[in-house]
């Protein structure tokens, strides 16, 4: 009796071992999945390509519609560069206002960039030539940015003091 006891201590002690094995691997299979959901979700919100499209009013009563908009870091290093068609130009928003700085690093087209105050005023335009990597400061911190076509903002009579009076941005399908 006592080498029978041995033997089903021995096949208890290998049962527990082998459930607490099986529980810490269905634990490790579940965070690896979390890790797996979490990282897919980051990619997706840290594209490059713009996901939202926005329309933007301005006093002087011009409405830019479906103008795409740079929300997340990779999408402002990115903006318009490598791009062929440049005709909607692209927004840049940020949540606080802070000087910033535009370049053109390949970017083939010639640009305009107009840099707006938390309030929404137009407060600089800078023309931008294509395929350099010269620094166009806002000097004044902006909330906004707006990149359009070189000479854009002067056919919309768009200029220092012109002011956005209504933005609205969707999520692009």
């Amino acid at each position: 009796p006592h080498i029978l006891l041995m033997k089903s201590k021995k096949v208890c002690t290998c049962m527990v071992s082998f459930r607490r094995w099986i529980k810490w691997s269905l634990l490790g299979l579940v965070a690896l999945c979390v890790a797996g959901f979490v990282a897919l979700y980051t990619l997706s919100t840290w594209s490059a390509e713009p996901t939202n499209e926005c329309d933007v009013r301005f006093d002087n009563g011009v409405v830019l519609s479906d103008v795409p908009a740079a929300q997340t870091r990779p999408q402002q290093i990115k903006g318009l560069s490598k791009q062929t068609k440049v005709d909607k130009g692209m927004l840049f928003a940020w949540d606080a206002a802070e000087p910033r700085t535009f370049w053109m690093h390949d970017t083939w087209a010639p640009l305009s960039v107009g840099f707006f105050s938390d309030e929404g005023v137009l407060f600089s335009i800078e023309m931008m030539s294509p395929n350099t990597d010269i620094h166009h400061d806002s000097v004044n911190p902006a909330r906004f940015a707006l990149e359009l076509p070189q000479g854009r903002f002067e056919q919309l009579n768009l200029k220092p003091g012109s002011k956005v009076t209504h933005m609205a941005c969707r999520l692009i399908n």
